[in-house]
């Protein structure tokens, strides 16, 4: 049970948090009333009433064993010996009793204007099925067990709730082998769906074999997931050799190595790039690196190069004209941010790299740009130095993370009928269902 429906149990019905905890209890019991009393000599009679008496004494893993006020911080520890430091300020904000906690909405009620942070415990109350506490403003606040548990600032649940958010990502160099899924069974196998999302989470990339034979073939695995990111491209883009093109792609040309639309302030997540028809000669290869790989070889080898690169904004612009009714009729688009993208644990993010829309303006002192493009070729060198090259077939449909993996490809005759199709998933969708879909699996 997820511990939203723990607590939203806990504060409708008294008894509920009792049952949560009871299979580990039960765990704890679970020797055959026979094999004690044969070890014993006792009767089965007294086997089961000593059995029933230890069960009283147990204290079930979730539930609040004791609770220490301390300076600006509540000391809780719980039945299977973990402890968490609660701070004061922390708990009254989060409050879940009906005034401060709507559990229809699952969002807190309670307004910061009404919080003080001053505010600490005049009276708790422990029990098994969490805390009560009694207020210096007056108010009592109520607490399930799980939900404490599940957020008691320990290392345990920190992480937990960090793999929630993401999964961890695996940088991969030339090496790497894409895992390969069928699109069918990706439309009618849930199990099969949450692995590929892992999977794209982890290593940023995968490969789907036996794509059906129509252009809107990624929109609608993307459609079984969550929802299409439009661009001024529209739902998805004929990455074939047109007339009076509107971006480079659009051609016959060799395309270096790059991510889709940095022109974005919020760039597409996903990319699903499906092999409608493929050059049969020479030509059209496809070339796919880590940026994230890179990233960290070049924050290892190359620290200066990393901080310039991670510390100062690039201009990416697009202007065009449609080539299609579904597309934009006229745009220009214009973002700013760096190259190498981090958060604030200087974890790397993001990766913005696409040499055709990368703008001619710097707003970069003059002095600053020849050691700036230093930087920015060396971390183009690493790239294409682990890449890998393979050729897609018709019906293959490759998946990669956007804002990390970078793809390209080589050029092919401008006569040909290659035909590649390309659409968008965001993250925060992708994310949203696979944590939908392990809680559906329990996992």
């Amino acid at each position: 049970m997820s511990s939203q429906r723990c607590f939203r149990a806990a504060l409708t019905t008294g008894g509920v948090l009792r049952n949560v905890c009871r299979p580990a209890l039960l765990t704890a019991s679970a020797r055959p009333v026979n094999c004690i009393a044969q070890k014993r000599g006792v009767s089965l009679a007294a086997a089961a009433y000593q059995q029933a008496a230890a069960r009283q004494h147990e204290t079930p893993a979730c539930t609040v064993a004791s609770a220490v006020v301390r300076k600006d911080i509540l000391t809780v520890k719980f039945g299977d010996g973990t402890e968490g430091q609660l701070p004061f300020v922390w708990l009254r904000d989060n409050c879940q009793c009906p005034q401060c906690f709507s559990v229809e909405a699952l969002g807190r009620k309670l307004l910061m204007d009404d919080l003080d942070i001053d505010v600490h415990p005049t009276k708790v109350q422990e029990s098994e099925n969490g805390l009560t506490v009694e207020w210096s403003d007056g108010h009592i606040g109520e607490y399930p067990s799980q939900w404490l548990k599940d957020r008691a600032f320990t290392p345990t649940s920190r992480a937990m709730h960090k793999m929630r958010y993401a999964v961890r990502k695996e940088a991969w160099g030339a090496e790497h082998t894409m895992k390969e899924y069928d699109y069918r069974i990706l439309m009618a196998d849930d199990r099969e769906l949450l692995d590929w999302l892992l999977t794209m989470e982890r290593k940023g990339s995968a490969m789907v074999r036996n794509t059906p034979e129509k252009d809107i073939a990624g929109p609608e695995l993307i459609e079984h997931i969550a929802y299409v990111k439009q661009s001024h491209y529209g739902p998805h883009s004929p990455v074939i050799n047109r007339p009076n093109t509107n971006n480079v792609a659009f051609t016959n040309a060799k395309l270096g190595m790059h991510n889709d639309l940095p022109q974005y302030e919020h760039m597409p997540g996903i990319i699903f790039i499906q092999c409608v028809a493929q050059h049969p000669g020479a030509g059209g290869e496809s070339i796919v690196t880590d940026g994230l790989f890179a990233a960290e070889e070049l924050r290892r080898n190359h620290p200066e190069d990393f901080k310039i690169l991670s510390s100062t904004d690039m201009y990416f612009w697009d202007k065009g004209h449609a080539n299609y009714s579904w597309e934009m009729p006229e745009f220009y688009k214009i973002a700013k941010f760096p190259v190498i993208r981090v958060n604030g644990n200087n974890e790397v993010v993001q990766i913005a790299v696409n040499n055709a829309i990368r703008d001619s303006h710097m707003d970069l002192p003059p002095q600053e740009v020849k050691k700036y493009y230093a930087a920015y070729k060396r971390f183009h060198n690493i790239l294409y130095a682990n890449a890998m090259t393979f050729k897609m077939e018709q019906g293959d449909m490759m998946t990669l993370d956007n804002v990390r993996c970078l793809h390209g490809r080589e050029g092919y005759e401008a006569n040909s009928e290659r035909h590649i199709e390309s659409s968008y998933l965001d993250w925060d969708e992708a994310r949203c269902r696979r944590r939908r879909l392990q809680e559906k699996f329990g996992c």
